[in-house]
C-alpha cells in the first residue's frame, strides 16, 4: 500500500473521529432502479398463494396486512452489479436482466434462511419473516424464493442470450450459491470453534458473502455481449467481483461491532452474540496472557453475553487497534482490485463507476 492515504483511508478516519458523514450511495444505483424493481415484481405477477405475499413484503413492497409499503426495497446490490458490469462490456442490458433478478431472489432466499438460524428478530428496521409466519413458513417461503430464482434464469434464453451461454450461466449461478451455502454453514461452526485463523475466516467470507457478488459482476458481463461472451474481460471483472465481495464483507463486520444508527444494531451487537468476524478472529488471536484467557472464557460462554462482557472485548479491541487492522485489511484489498480497474479498457463511465463503488464500500455505514 502507497505511504500517501487514499481519500477512502482519510474518509475512514474521519468517520472514526466523527468528522465526516459516510459518502452516499453512487449515483449508478438510480440508474438501474426502476428496470430492476419492475422485472422482480414481474416474477411474482399472478402468483396468488399467501406464500408469495411473505415474498412480496420480504422484498419491501407489502405491509404486513397486505397493503403498498413505501419502502424502496433496499440497495439491491447484486441485480446492480450484474448491470453495471453488462454496460461494462458495453452489452445488452435486456439480456443481462433475468439473471440480475436471479441473484435478487437467491440473495433475499439466504436472507430469510439467515434470519432463522441466527434467529434475528429484525431486518432493514422490520420483523423477519419467521417472527411474523413462524420457523416453518420461513423455511418453506425461503426454498420457494430459490425457485423463484431459477426460474428467472431460465428467461436467459428469451432476452436473447444464445442456449449454451445460457446453460453455462446457469451452471455458474447454482455453483455460486452452494458457495454461498458453505460459507454460511461454515461461519455457524465458527460459533463453537475455540480458535479461528485469518485464512479460515477469509476463505469464510469468500464463499458466503463474495460468491455472489462475484457471480454478479461476472455474469452480468458473460450473457450480455450480443456477439457472444468476452472470455478475457469477464475473467477480469470476476476477479474485481472476488476483492468486492471481501471488501464488502470485512466492513459489514465492522458495522457489526462499531455501528449505530445507520445499521440498525447497538455498538457491540456481533460481540453480543459471539460472531467470530474479523474483529472477534484478530481480538482472540492477537491478545496475549490474563487478558487473553478472559478473552476465551468470555466467548465460551453458551448465551449471549452481558454487557460488562462485551465491553471488555471492545475495550481489548482499542487497545489493540482491531478497528484499524480490519479497514487495513480491507484497504489493502481495494488496492489491488483497484490496480485492476484501471487496467482494464471498460466501456463508457463504468470503469470510474467501479472505481467509486470501491471507495462507497470501505467507508459506508449502513
Amino acid at each position: 500500500m502507497n505511504s500517501t492515504p487514499s481519500n477512502s483511508a482519510e474518509s475512514s478516519r474521519n468517520l472514526k473521529a466523527g468528522t465526516k458523514h459516510a459518502p452516499s450511495l453512487p449515483d449508478f444505483f438510480t440508474r438501474y432502479h426502476d428496470r430492476i424493481d419492475e422485472a422482480l415484481r414481474a416474477e411474482l405477477d399472478g402468483l396468488e398463494p399467501a406464500i408469495y405475499d411473505i415474498h412480496r413484503y420480504y422484498m419491501g413492497w407489502q405491509e404486513i396486512d397486505g397493503s403498498d409499503s413505501m419502502l424502496t426495497g433496499g440497495k439491491r446490490m447484486r441485480p446492480t452489479l450484474a448491470m453495471l458490469a453488462a454496460d461494462a462490456v458495453g452489452g445488452d442490458l435486456d439480456r443481462a436482466t433475468p439473471i440480475a433478478v436471479a441473484l435478487e431472489y437467491v440473495h433475499n432466499f439466504s436472507l430469510i434462511h439467515d434470519d432463522i438460524e441466527d434467529m434475528d428478530r429484525v431486518r432493514h428496521h422490520r420483523p423477519t419473516v419467521w417472527t411474523i409466519w413462524g420457523e416453518p413458513a420461513a423455511i418453506v417461503s425461503g426454498n420457494a424464493m430459490l425457485k423463484i430464482a431459477d426460474a428467472a434464469a431460465w428467461k436467459l434464453r428469451s432476452a436473447g442470450v444464445d442456449e449454451a451461454v445460457a446453460l453455462e450461466a446457469q451452471a455458474e449461478l447454482t455453483s455460486h450459491y452452494l458457495k454461498m451455502m458453505e460459507g454460511q454453514y461454515l461461519d455457524i461452526s465458527f460459533e463453537t470453534e475455540e480458535s479461528v485463523t485469518v485464512d479460515q475466516y477469509l476463505d469464510m467470507i469468500e464463499r458466503k458473502t463474495g460468491a455472489l457478488i462475484e457471480a454478479s459482476i461476472y455474469l452480468g458481463s458473460l450473457v450480455a455481449p450480443r456477439s457472444g461472451p468476452v472470455r478475457r474481460k469477464a475473467a477480469a471483472l470476476k476477479a474485481i467481483g472476488n476483492d468486492i465481495g471481501r471488501i464488502f464483507q470485512i466492513r459489514d463486520d465492522v458495522l457489526g461491532v462499531w455501528g449505530g444508527e445507520e445499521t440498525g444494531k447497538p455498538v457491540g451487537a456481533d460481540i453480543k452474540r459471539k460472531k467470530k468476524a474479523l474483529p472477534a478472529v484478530h481480538v482472540l488471536s492477537t491478545s496475549t496472557g490474563a487478558t487473553a484467557e478472559r478473552l476465551r472464557q468470555i466467548f465460551r460462554t453458551k448465551d449471549d453475553l452481558e454487557e460488562e462482557d462485551v465491553n471488555v472485548v471492545l475495550e481489548e479491541m482499542e487497545i489493540l487497534g482491531t478497528q484499524d487492522y480490519c479497514q487495513a485489511m480491507a484497504e489493502q484489498r481495494w488496492g489491488n482490485c483497484k490496480r485492476m480497474i484501471e487496467s482494464l479498457e471498460l466501456s463508457g463511465t463504468t470503469a470510474g463507476e467501479f472505481t467509486e463503488l470501491g471507495e462507497f464500500l470501505l467507508v459506508r455505514d449502513s
